[in-house]
């Protein structure tokens, strides 16, 4: 089913007043919505929809750029003359000075703009900053209760450092203000370009529009008209939904940014966008003795710390998470090879760059490999045993994060279906608890909370799948690239192992494990008749010796 956004608005009665003289002030501007109409479904949920059979690339928007809200005229108030002056860093300066023009507009009754303040929602619940701490409390273990607590830090630091530049900013708002002002413009306003000028806008009726992808409608400011424009790219009936779409964005985005998440967020590929973040640092130095020789690559990037986004995907993303497990894991051995220049170019993917898909990659010179510069830079496998700690190390950071949350991803889904037992210790809000089958309301903040993180664990448990089978085809005799193959056939036959495990582990050369084991074979090659000689060697040391 499709998915419509809650927007946070309240149980207004004047509100049907308030959207008629809204859309009067629009139509009476230049606006234009001809077949549309707004409607609300409960307190905190409204939408848009086709009052008329709507066709294929029909312009059903149309709002002049005197109805726009610009980054240009924050920067035009007194506050915003100060800001720049000031040379203020902002964590987000596009928003700031959209807010700052609201902020300070929305207090003159005779305002413009005031028929669109007019229906903005006075409150946003849904936005997981304005959670109280039951609500918080089930995304235990998520790394979105650190973003959350990071954009109420940034938010009162932007407000803090204007009060400080211009002190009469207090008397036109309070920090609570500046907040709702902050997801308010966050979660609605749009990037265009205006003569040439980038700036981001507040598009009045356009920002109503809930999301859903694929995407039904595209927009764009067009400065032949002198206005922000909404076509559709396919028929709509009468009566349906108009749906704008917010972009391919994982849950935690749509969550902190818009106040929703997306049960099945999949593309139409299968493609699922939603991400775990993952920390990667070098061990402990007492616990490495490489540790100083490791970091002077690793600090290349300027980056200690690496937070690298992961989904289920063998994308970029992946494939430097692999770099930085690598260098991680090297001993003295690897490490040497890793830094020494002219090493031969032969071999899986020479002289590709990140393929895409956990083959291996190198990067060329002249037809020798290069050191790498940065850890992104180490784009193929080591050597077998380095690969081997890296699957055993990813797997015990999956584990670890597993370990965080109080439910499995199979009470989550019992839960979302509505035969959760128990209690999710939360009051209020509609859920029901007691011991009794559990209820969690469409568009309910407790609802978004477990979609993110069910959806955070889908994407652990991918990982979890892939290193260990990785560990297990790693150690498959050496000589047996015919069993290895029969394996991954049935693998691939059984249907419930990711492609891009498979790919991973697969007997071509030209992936990770096939290129590993191609190269411990050459090793185990090259060491025998070394060994051979030194047993010679010391055979015949012996026999001099007797003599």
């Amino acid at each position: 089913d499709k998915f419509d956004a809650g927007d946070g608005g309240d149980d207004d009665p004047l509100y049907p007043q308030k959207i008629q003289v809204f859309e009067e002030w629009l139509v009476r501007n230049g606006g234009r919505f001809p077949k549309l109409t707004m409607q609300k479904y409960d307190t905190e949920v409204r939408g848009v929809h086709a009052v008329e059979e709507i066709g294929d690339e029909e312009v059903i928007v149309e709002v002049p750029l005197s109805c726009l809200i610009t980054v240009e005229m924050g920067k035009a108030t007194d506050v915003g003359r100060a800001v720049l002056a000031a040379a203020l860093e902002m964590d987000a300066p596009k928003h700031v000075f959209l807010m700052l023009f609201m902020l300070v507009d929305r207090l003159n009754p005779k305002s413009h703009f005031q028929p669109y303040y007019d229906i903005l929602p006075p409150t946003l619940s849904n936005m997981p900053i304005f959670w109280n701490e039951e609500e918080l409390a089930l995304l235990q273990g998520s790394y979105l209760l650190e973003q959350i607590a990071e954009r109420n830090v940034a938010i009162e630091t932007d407000y803090r450092a204007i009060v400080d530049v211009f002190p009469s900013f207090l008397e036109t708002a309070t920090l609570e203000d500046f907040k709702w002002a902050r997801m308010c413009v966050c979660s609605r306003n749009f990037g265009i370009v205006v003569d040439g000028l980038r700036t981001s806008a507040m598009v009045p009726y356009a920002d109503m529009l809930n999301h859903y992808r694929p995407r039904e409608t595209k927009w764009a400011y067009e400065n032949t008209r002198k206005a922000f424009t909404i076509t559709s790219l396919q028929p709509i009936g009468c009566g349906a939904q108009v749906y704008d779409s917010y972009g391919q964005k994982c849950n935690h985005r749509f969550l902190l940014n818009y106040g929703f998440a997306i049960e099945n967020n999949k593309e139409v590929d299968g493609f699922c966008p939603n991400e775990v973040a993952f920390k990667f640092a070098l061990p402990d130095p007492c616990k490495d003795e490489l540790h100083d020789s490791k970091m002077a690559l690793w600090i290349r990037d300027g980056n200690q710390t690496k937070l690298v986004r992961l989904c289920a995907s063998d994308n970029d993303n992946f494939l430097f998470a692999l770099s930085c497990l690598r260098v991680m894991c090297c001993n003295r051995e690897e490490l040497l090879l890793l830094n020494a220049a002219g090493r031969g170019a032969g071999g899986a993917g020479a002289g590709s760059s990140r393929d895409g898909g956990g083959g291996v990659g190198r990067q060329q010179h002249g037809g020798l490999v290069a050191p790498p510069h940065t850890v992104k830079d180490v784009m193929y496998p080591l050597s077998l045993r380095n690969e081997r700690a890296c699957m055993e190390s990813l797997l015990e950071m999956v584990t670890d994060k597993l370990n965080l949350y109080p439910r499995t991803l199979a009470q989550d889904r019992e839960l979302l279906e509505g035969g959760g037992e128990g209690s999710l210790g939360v009051s209020g809000g509609g859920v029901g608890g007691g011991g009794g089958v559990m209820v969690l309301p469409p568009f309910s903040n407790q609802r978004h909370a477990v979609i993110q993180v069910s959806g955070e664990k889908e994407v652990l448990l991918h990982y979890e799948q892939h290193c260990k089978l990785a560990l297990r085809l790693m150690d498959w005799p050496l000589d047996d690239d015919g069993g290895l193959v029969q394996a991954l056939r049935a693998l691939e036959l059984d249907g419930e192992t990711s492609k891009s495990a498979l790919k991973y582990v697969s007997a071509d050369p030209r992936s990770v494990l096939g290129y590993c084991r191609r190269e411990e074979r050459k090793a185990q090659a090259y060491a025998l008749p070394q060994q051979q000689q030194q047993q010679q060697q010391q055979l015949a040391g012996g026999q001099e010796g007797q003599s």
